[in-house]
């Protein structure tokens, strides 16, 4: 039990030693369009943001300038993941180390009753 609770420390230690940090994925798009001579011609890379939330895709357009800060902010936020993943795993080893606790504990024994005979 103290080796879970050791786990679950570190881990939240962790999680508050990182500042910002976001969910989802980052997108390259380009676009295409015919200039005056009928050319294809390809603008892009543009930067998009992506997350689900609430049963929602929402896309943000990320400038230049942040993009740098957008994919730190990514990969941190997959370590915040696993971090909560591990702290899932050690709070439920937790719990079921108290259930097989609580299952030892021995039980009252209780005195036969004297009147309570099934013998005719």
């Amino acid at each position: 039990m103290k080796a879970l609770q050791e786990r679950r420390r570190a881990a939240m230690e962790r999680l508050m030693a990182i500042g910002t940090a976001r969910r989802g994925q980052l997108s390259e798009q380009y676009y295409e369009h015919r200039d005056q001579q009928g050319k294809v011609r390809r603008t892009g890379p543009y930067y998009v943001w992506q997350r689900w939330v609430r049963g929602q895709k929402q896309s943000v357009r990320v400038p230049a300038d942040a993009l740098a800060q957008v994919r730190a902010d990514l990969q941190r936020g997959r370590e915040v993941q696993a971090i909560f993943n591990e702290l899932w795993a050690v709070m439920e080893q937790t719990a079921m180390a108290q259930d097989a606790d609580s299952k030892k504990k021995p039980r009252r024994s209780k005195p036969p009753s004297a009147g309570n005979s099934r013998s005719s």
